[in-house]
């Protein structure tokens, strides 16, 4: 605001200045014009004519003078108005505007948008492998478990190929399968081949069975040793949280051990031979109609690969459709010693009824289990001849359900742990 007032009056008293020059110079000619006019007549003398004549002539000198004057003048004027506009506008627009922003963007660039070379991108390299396979005219393992008139092995075929196609949309991640197509090969060659690939983890994927037939659940067997445990129950447990939210009843990761102390299960002794992380994928029980239903079509065996695989990319932190520059951290718990499986019963197993009001008998259930968990029960009413199903245990050590007695029957009960083993009561 300063500047533009000190411009103003700079150019103000120019223009004055200039004014005043221009008096003193029309005074000066008016003068002068009196001196180079004649004063003198022919007779030489000064007279009132001719005072009058040199009166008129210098008036036209001067009227001509001060035109010229009023011309410089005024081109004196334009020319200082002109050199004064420009400052004066840009003074004003100085004034009248505020400091110009630099606008922020709408969002900050975040480097993970930005386009990552999917060659220098880090890469886990996951190998599927579908359990069995083969014609099993000389070992019938190479089938899996027969049921309702199929066999495992193209059912767990399919598994795989759907898991792969999930994982495929994610970035970062190169799936290997341990076959295609229905071929035999030994646990030992499943390993090796993980080798050969560079492989990070394999996935044993496989339907379950039971000798009575009458267990459901999913569950996911892993190592029992240090760091294989650790990436084989993450992944176990992320794949377990899919399934349950598809409707199978979590049964849990465990481990099992064999005779000499080594991990029960071949393909993942196998592979820890080789250093890599495995673990097998019970999805469910072919032999229970539950479980069943929710693997007897094509669509139901895609459901199952694509939970797999959204499972296994929800451990890692990939994203789908996205390639990560880095891969992010995962915090794993190794386990100090080995993490040995539960081989004893539920303990400490009682029950007691007492009769209702409404004639039915009320149950109270009791059963401990301090290494893993009480995880169903049934019950018999002629004395442990035959049984109901299964019926999962609700949580803590005691449960109660109504029952309608006659009195006349002979009660048993049985109370199984997530390993499948049980305690029996009776009357």
């Amino acid at each position: 605001m300063r500047r533009r007032r000190r411009r103003r009056r700079r150019t103000a008293g120019k223009v004055l200045l200039m004014v005043l020059s221009m008096l003193i110079i029309s005074i000066s000619m008016g003068a002068v014009a009196w001196i180079v006019i004649d004063r003198n007549d022919r007779s030489g003398e000064i007279t009132g004519p001719v005072i009058l004549a040199y009166a008129k002539k210098a008036e036209a000198v001067c009227q001509e003078a001060f035109s010229e004057q009023e011309r410089e003048k005024a081109a004196a004027l334009a020319e200082a108005q002109k050199e004064a506009e420009p400052e004066d506008t840009e003074s004003e627009e100085m004034e009248s505007q505020e400091p110009e922003v630099p606008k922020e963007p709408d969002t900050i660039p975040n480097a993970e948008d930005e386009e990552v070379d999917p060659d220098m991108a880090p890469k886990l390299r996951i190998v599927l492998d579908p359990g069995h396979g083969g014609p099993g005219l000389k070992d019938e393992q190479e089938l899996g478990a027969i049921y309702r008139d199929t066999y495992e092995k193209y059912l767990t075929l399919e598994i795989a190929k759907a898991m792969k196609e999930e994982l495929s949309q994610y970035g970062n991640v190169e799936i290997f399968m341990t076959r295609n197509t229905d071929r035999a090969l030994t646990l030992k060659e499943r390993a090796a081949y993980a080798e050969s690939v560079g492989g990070d983890l394999l996935v044993s994927l496989h339907l379950n069975a039971s000798l009575e037939h009458n267990f459901y659940g999913s569950e996911v067997f892993v190592s029992a040793f240090d760091h294989f445990y650790a990436r084989g129950a993450g992944v176990g447990e992320s794949i377990l949280n899919q399934l349950t939210d598809y409707g199978f009843v979590s049964k849990g990761v465990k481990t099992r051990l064999g005779s000499k102390g080594a991990d029960y299960y071949g393909i993942i002794r196998e592979c820890k031979s080789l250093g890599i992380p495995a673990l097998i994928v019970e999805h469910g029980y072919m032999d229970e109609d539950s479980d069943w239903a929710r693997m007897n079509t094509t669509d139901a065996l895609k459901a199952l690969g694509r939970r797999d695989g959204a499972g296994l990319a929800a451990y890692y932190g990939l994203e789908k459709g996205k390639i990560l520059s880095e891969l992010p951290t995962i915090d794993e718990t190794i386990p100090s010693s080995v993490v040995r499986p539960d081989t004893t019963p539920p303990e400490e197993v009682w029950y007691r009824k007492e009769q209702q009001g409404d004639g039915r008998w009320l149950i109270t259930l009791h059963g401990v289990e301090r290494e893993s968990r009480v995880m169903y029960y049934d019950y018999s009413l002629d004395g442990g001849e035959t049984y109901g199903s299964l019926k999962l245990w609700d949580k803590g050590d005691t449960i109660q359900f109504p029952m309608s007695l006659t009195g006349e029957e002979q009660l048993a009960f049985r109370v199984y742990n997530n390993y499948e083993l049980r305690t029996e009561i009776g009357n």
